[in-house]
């Protein structure tokens, strides 16, 4: 099932490999690794064959979407980028640009400080808008993505990517209670619930709840039993050793930082009414399609003969992080001050090179390569670039890093 998208993916010169665990009946993850590039991928599915399906899926989506490369210094990254007119009025509005300088709109990866843009369909005018690169990478992480030989399942999957998150969000945010459902699947410390917040949505749940710790996951899908198996095997992503705790705070529980953890690993802590008496009753399963917001569609397809890649953008539902990001959180400072300093320091005057250096030396504990988009041979810190200064050196790049590069070139050519 899996061999066609590892030859596919070889085609691009990956080195991959990939492990299998089996921690539970029923349930198998899947790791995959190019070598290369120390790009992972990872699966889950009922057997070993869907679970290596999954995790190669979800390679090639990350690939073909130009998701794994989102914080390198590349130039040229993606196709049709634009540096004209972006976003329509209502979307301005939604992203509260007139409030915005134009460097919180200047993407991370290329040397260009004009604003970069690539082109997405409204669904419902087939009209094209411009979305700049740097609200996208800040905003969406990869919600909403999907890769399949057929458009329209993978429309499906992105789809129901966006609403499992949403919903998983709210629930969070809120510190939601859900009503629990009798199911096979339950046991002494798993539980199955009813995540349709009263008929709204097609998403069940899922939590692991053990010692004061909760893991709580969910899944999407038009047929009932398939979202309760996606979020069961959502359930065993990290074999239950990455575990979230109950938490007091609602504030706390909803910040983004907690909301992010939920997003990666499912680490996030939850709100402790959570264990209380349901808002609503267990509802009717009655759902036809995935129309269940009212909000407009976005969509950029990405052909790569015979496959597609997608991304789908919901404003005001799939978004990862808050919109404020764009001001007090953007991506996008080691470009803007940073990384044309630290590789071209002989271009600017030595007082110049020493003040960034001590802005790292006292601002920053990060490692230069990551907050520049690149990959040194060995790390790189305050000190050690420093040193190279003095010297009159400079870091070299890692032949992971030229990997990348050159897998960035190679996509053109699909």
């Amino acid at each position: 099932m899996y061999e066609k998208l590892h030859a596919f993916l070889t085609r691009f010169g990956l080195n991959l490999r990939h492990s299998v665990t089996n921690p539970e009946k029923n349930v198998f993850l899947s790791k995959l690794t190019d070598y290369k590039t120390g790009f992972t991928s990872y699966g889950k599915g009922e057997n070993e064959q869907k679970a290596l399906l999954s995790a190669y899926g979800e390679m090639c989506e990350r690939i073909i979407t130009r998701n794994y490369f989102e914080e390198y210094y590349i130039n040229n990254l993606y196709p049709n980028m634009h540096t004209g007119e972006f976003l329509n009025e209502k979307l301005k509005r939604h992203y509260k640009t007139e409030e915005m300088e134009k460097e919180d709109l200047i993407d991370f990866n290329s040397d260009s400080f004009d604003i970069l843009s690539i082109p997405f369909i409204e669904k419902s005018t087939a009209k094209t808008v411009y979305f700049p690169i740097n609200i996208l990478q800040n905003l969406y992480a990869s919600n909403g993505m999907a890769f399949h030989f057929d458009l329209n399942t993978a429309y499906y999957n992105a789809k129901t990517e966006i609403i499992e998150r949403y919903v998983k969000f709210d629930v969070i945010k809120y510190g939601l209670p859900l009503p629990k459902i009798d199911h096979p699947l339950n046991s002494e410390n798993i539980q199955i619930y009813d995540a349709t917040l009263n008929g709204k949505y097609p998403v069940m749940a899922a939590s692991f709840i053990e010692d004061g710790e909760i893991i709580l996951s969910f899944g999407c899908d038009l047929n009932r039993e398939e979202a309760v198996k996606k979020a069961y095997l959502e359930l065993w992503q990290t074999e239950m050793r990455e575990r979230g705790r109950f938490n007091e705070n609602i504030e706390e529980v909803k910040n983004s930082f907690n909301l992010y953890r939920h997003f990666v690993n499912l680490s996030g802590d939850v709100h402790v009414n959570f264990l209380k008496n349901p808002l609503f009753k267990v509802a009717k399963w009655d759902f036809d399609d995935l129309d269940v917001f009212s909000q407009e569609e976005y969509i950029k397809v990405y052909e790569a003969n015979p496959y597609f890649a997608l991304q789908v953008i919901i404003p005001g539902i799939s978004e990862v992080y808050p919109v404020e990001d764009m001001i007090f959180n953007n991506i996008n400072q080691g470009k803007l001050y940073y990384r044309d300093k630290i590789l071209n320091y002989e271009k600017y005057p030595e007082n110049e090179i020493y003040e960034i250096i001590d802005e790292l030396k006292y601002s920053f504990a990060t490692e230069i390569g990551a907050l520049i988009g690149v990959k040194f041979n060995d790390p790189v810190f305050a000190d050690d670039f420093e040193f190279y200064y003095k010297n009159r050196k400079k870091p070299e790049f890692s032949e992971q890093y030229i990997n990348i590069l050159n897998l960035s070139r190679k996509l053109h050519e699909i």
